[in-house]
């Protein structure tokens, strides 16, 4: 279900509370060409995203309504409801000799909703929109203003949009609610190439600023002294990412009919760029299938490819206790002194002196911003019997894969995603 310019649950990325990306945040996504003329209908959803080895699960219930309340204005509406549980990678440290990350258990819900009403007079819709959305430790609101121009004969849509979410987050590693926001802005063009062509082509910019960081996740520091007894220090410490991230989004989408298959193709491809350092390519391509009067079949494939972040490591060098670094002093194996005490010698002849860097500025071991690729695949069926009444069933998989030689294999996890809906028309 789409919801104008609200970003709705994509089943072919994971839903994991790894997480918070499944919050209502940013609410711009891709316009598609929607009709003018609004269709009283209600629509309801149910999905199982399953991972493997016994990893997340989330089971969400998805009710969406269309109404036109009079002429030229017309309501959209959803509510969602999700059960989350299941283990997600913490990002601490790894057991000599084993191939598998550390987990931790969680349980939650999450309920959510948006209503927006576009309005529509002359060549001009405007859509105003607010979300919300509320977890155990984690709040967001979200505004949007969306304006579509349409000229060239209806051939041509301006669509230009704006949203802007306030954010409260919490967790293992923050129990107080730290607060954090995002801005989106979004230019796109939808034109029509032919009676049976269609392109569609964004630019999204994003800023997002506050508590950024996962409050879940964890890194491991490790540093290898000499004197056995300074080997065993605090060294899990919450990881810190940047209190900023600008994004760059471009979207191209072509979609076209082929009259003797009686059928249409949508071939898709997103670019994604931000200051964390990650660049990431997604490619998509979907096949819909008429068979008959009433039934859709579209088998769909998508692939997805990012760098790592600037800051990703599965551990890092240093120790928590000197997160400016230090200096040690030694002698004959046994220690002396730290830098800034009495006891550190002036002269370093006959001392051996150890060197433990700072901690790096931002650290993070969340495997979500390593090198990785995904793949989705899958196919959907809409069966449509009478004008009044559809139904909606939908399998995909999705796989995620490590591309770095680090990170193990154990951190990426592979789901089933099932899903089932109908619809009325009224």
């Amino acid at each position: 279900m789409k919801l104008g310019a609200m970003i709705t649950v994509d089943a072919s990325k994971p839903k994991r509370r790894d997480w918070k990306a499944m919050v209502l945040g940013g609410l711009l996504l891709v316009l598609p060409m929607r009709r003018m003329v609004g269709e009283d209908r209600v629509e309801y959803r149910y999905e199982n995203y399953a991972e493997d080895r016994d990893r997340i699960g989330v089971q969400t219930h998805g009710l969406y309504f269309e109404k036109e309340l009079i002429s030229k204005v017309t309501a959209h509406g959803q509510f969602v409801y999700d059960a989350i549980s299941g283990a997600t990678p913490t990002g601490g440290k790894i057991e000599p000799g084993s191939l598998q990350v550390p987990t931790v258990r969680l349980q939650d819900e999450r309920l959510a909703g948006s209503l927006d009403t576009a309005i529509r007079y002359g060549r001009h819709t405007t859509t105003p929109q607010v979300a919300y959305s509320y977890e155990s430790d984690y709040e967001s609101v979200g505004l949007a203003l969306n304006h579509t121009i349409e000229f060239n004969q209806r051939n041509t849509a301006l669509v230009l949009g704006l949203s802007r979410n306030f954010d409260r987050v919490s967790g293992i590693y923050q129990s107080e609610y730290q607060s954090k926001g995002a801005w989106d802005g979004l230019i796109g063009i939808n034109q029509v190439l032919g009676p049976r062509t269609t392109l569609t082509v964004n630019l999204t910019l994003g800023y997002a600023d506050g508590y950024l960081t996962d409050p879940y996740k964890a890194v491991y520091f490790s540093f290898p002294y000499d004197d056995p007894d300074l080997l065993f220090f605090p060294n899990r410490i919450p990881e810190l990412r940047p209190e900023h991230r600008f994004k760059q989004v471009g979207f191209l989408s072509l979609t076209h009919f082929f009259d003797r298959a009686h059928a249409s193709a949508e071939a898709t491809y997103r670019f994604h760029h931000d200051d964390y350092g990650v660049t990431a390519h997604t490619v998509g391509l979907t096949w819909f299938q008429k068979l008959g009067q009433h039934v859709v079949v579209a088998p769909t494939l998508r692939y997805y490819q990012q760098t790592e972040a600037d800051f990703y490591a599965t551990q890092f060098r240093g120790d928590s206790r000197y997160p400016l670094g230090t200096q040690l002093a030694y002698q004959n194996g046994s220690y002396v002194a730290e830098l800034g005490e009495l006891e550190f010698p002036t002269d370093p002849t006959g001392y051996d002196i150890t060197t433990v860097p700072a901690l790096p500025t931002y650290y993070s071991a969340d495997y979500r911003l390593s090198h990785f690729e995904a793949y989705t695949y899958g196919v959907g069926i809409d069966w449509k019997p009478l004008e009044w009444l559809s139904f909606q069933a939908a399998y995909k998989r999705y796989e995620m894969q490590g591309l770095d030689g680090v990170t193990l294999d154990s951190a990426y996890p592979k789901a089933h995603i099932f899903t089932v809906g109908m619809g009325l028309w009224f």
